[in-house]
């Protein structure tokens, strides 16, 4: 008989803290995978509707109290993810996880600067922490690929930053609109791209040599550093990147203004005062405009219309669209704005040029920490309903179901494409004569995130008896 032994793949029992839109999300995604769900959260209107819509069991307690965690069986569990909206009802309840209740995997969503290792020199083990998702962080950085890849709405690193994958919109004027997907070879004969997934409006298409590409259509690429050359085709018309503003000088403006004025010409707009001086005795390479970015008058006064891109990164949703969309009508080339609401961020989703979702950011992060030990990243692709996910893959061809197989010959899930393989350091973006080999990565894009207990059943490593 077989016993199956891909690592990590056996349902987990994971606890969930705070309902919010991450903890929630992330308890449905998990719950799709197979996993045993229990979710914490103070507010009784989250737990009810979590409970109406998904086969979740919850709590309704604060997630710091030793008995609400007992109650929730937290000693059984195997993971805890601490979400809630307090990084120190976050601490703690990490803490007496794995102090009191021994869990094994503790994770911690932490907005506070000041818990950010890389950064600060926090010590993880003060209170018992495995891992820290840090959402300033991951969307700091998001928007500084976006901004380093001119054209791309998305933009994310794989197989070690040697592989990147780029979405673009479509343009009028550029060389794909009005071609067959196979003559992108002829136009660019000596760049190796590997289309991953084609949106038209939001709806997922079919990727083959026959896909005519229309105008607005939205492209994801697979691309390695040497042939991210062709971004500059497909966005011909835009000039070189020089000047960015930012509105909002909270942590992500910070931390954002920081790292770009490293490049770029950087100005930041905070309204209050006290916080313009601290950005103005913290950043010395970036200008610090104490002001209301609202203010037509001002975005003028300080050349909006040489502006290549205008980041709206407050902690207002309505102040982020507000002064997107002002800066965008003013005469600022392209436009980025972090938008939290679901139903904002499709409202506006073709008015500004790039919408963030911290959400989405977060969660990739926290879902590579806890699927499986060979889930090396998770992001979220298109419009929030794909993922692309890099994996590891063991066994042997008797061991495993994919391994000495070309991929061809794969038995993978409807929606589901393989894009790349970084093998021994080096990435192959694939065509389907390849044979897959243990400890290759596999590049993978995963149209139905529900979809990845069908993908994690496929990849396990089974050893047989006699």
């Amino acid at each position: 008989y077989d016993v199956e032994l891909w690592p990590d793949t056996s349902m987990k029992k994971i606890a969930v803290l705070g309902g919010g839109q991450v903890g929630s999300s992330l308890a449905k995604i998990l719950t799709d995978d197979g996993n045993d769900i229990t979710l914490i959260d103070t507010n009784l209107s989250v737990i009810e509707d979590l409970q109406e819509d998904n086969d979740i069991k919850t709590i309704h307690g604060n997630a710091s109290s030793p008995s609400v965690l007992e109650q929730a069986e937290v000693n059984d569990c195997d993971i805890l993810i601490a979400t809630t909206a307090s990084d120190e009802v976050n601490l703690v309840s990490c803490h007496l996880a794995k102090k009191m209740f021994n869990v094994p995997t503790v994770i911690a969503r932490l907005r506070n600067s000041e818990f950010q290792v890389s950064t600060s020199g926090f010590d993880l083990d003060l209170f018992s922490i495995n891992s820290i998702i840090s959402p300033s962080q991951l969307v700091t950085d998001f928007i500084k690929n976006i901004i380093e890849h001119p054209g791309a709405f998305q933009a994310y690193d794989f197989a070690d930053g040697k592989l990147q994958v780029i979405g673009a919109t479509v343009l009028k004027d550029g060389p794909l609109a009005g071609r067959k997907l196979s003559e992108f070879k002829k136009h660019l004969p000596n760049v190796d791209v590997n289309v991953i997934a084609l949106y038209r409006d939001r709806k997922t298409l079919p990727v083959n040599g026959t896909t005519v590409i229309e105008t607005g259509d939205d492209l994801f690429f697979l691309a390695t550093e040497e042939n991210m050359r062709f971004m500059s085709e497909l966005s011909k018309n835009q000039s070189r990147i020089e000047n960015i503003m930012i509105a909002g000088g909270g942590i992500v403006g910070m931390t954002l203004a920081d790292k770009l004025s490293q490049k770029f010409s950087t100005k930041i707009i905070e309204k209050d005062l006290i916080r313009s001086k601290y950005l103005s005795e913290s950043l010395e390479d970036t200008v610090v405009l104490n002001d209301d970015i609202s203010d037509e008058s001002l975005l003028d006064n300080e050349g909006i219309k040489e502006v290549d891109y205008f980041c709206s990164v407050t902690n207002d949703d309505q102040m982020n669209i507000l002064s997107a969309k002002l800066a965008k009508d003013l005469g600022a080339k392209k436009s980025i704005a972090i938008i939290n609401k679901l139903s904002y961020r499709k409202l506006v989703s073709k008015e500004i040029d790039v919408v963030v979702s911290p959400e989405d950011v977060t969660i990739g992060s926290i879902l590579a920490s806890v699927r499986t030990s060979d889930v090396v990243k998770v992001h979220s692709l298109g419009f929030g309903e794909a993922e692309l996910l890099e994996i590891i893959i063991h066994g042997d061809n008797k061991t495993s179901k994919v391994v000495g197989k070309k991929v061809s010959e794969l038995e993978i899930p409807s929606g589901c494409r393989i894009g790349a393989i970084y093998r021994e350091g080096k990435v192959i973006l694939l065509n389907e004569d390849v044979s897959i080999q243990s400890n290759d990565r596999l590049i993978i894009y995963l149209l139905h995130k529900k979809d990845f207990s069908k993908l994690a059943k496929l990849l396990q490593v089974s050893i047989g008896f006699f």
